[in-house]
């Protein structure tokens, strides 16, 4: 299996069958030669933040790895996005498809990704990269900029299939 460089806009593949015990983040999955017939969640990167996560959206699609990456995209979104840090660099999660073409704007609504930052005394939000200070902080409205290990994000998709069936 051909796997990509982590480069923004790139398809990377989330294993669903790996341990997901804490410590299992920390481990790495280098020489884990992973099959395309497995279960696996798939995501992109929108965007390499080395010091508060990198940015990443999840598909809705699940299962073996297609042969095109539009097999992914074309079922949309599972969550909002989110922050994830330790995936790569351990190869737990690897990039299986190569987006050359990949506009943020375009392809992932980047103006539109909001987070929500600071506290009650000084809430501000964070809107397509840029930071705007608000007058409340609305945990209810807004998402919290949260960065997730592997292990948080694979529980979080094994939930979110199991409600849906």
């Amino acid at each position: 299996m051909k796997y990509f460089e982590k480069k923004e806009g790139n398809i990377f593949f989330i294993p669903l069958f790996l341990p997901n015990d804490i410590k299992d983040n920390i481990k790495s999955y280098s020489k884990t030669n992973f099959t395309s017939e497995e279960n696996y969640a798939f995501g992109r990167l929108i965007e390499i933040d080395k010091s508060g996560g990198d940015l990443i959206e999840i598909f809705n699609y699940t299962g073996n790895i297609p042969n095109d990456k539009d097999d992914i995209i074309k079922l949309g979104l599972m969550f909002e996005p989110l922050h994830i840090s330790m995936a790569f660099t351990k190869k737990r999660w690897r990039f299986i498809f190569e987006e050359l073409n990949y506009d943020r704007e375009r392809d992932s609504n980047y103006s539109k990704i909001t987070f929500l930052l600071g506290d009650e005394y000084d809430p501000k939000l964070r809107i397509g990269g840029k930071i705007k200070t608000i007058k409340k902080y609305d945990t209810n409205k807004y998402n919290e900029w949260i960065v997730y290990t592997p292990t948080d994000i694979e529980t979080m998709i094994k939930e979110r299939i199991s409600s849906n069936k």
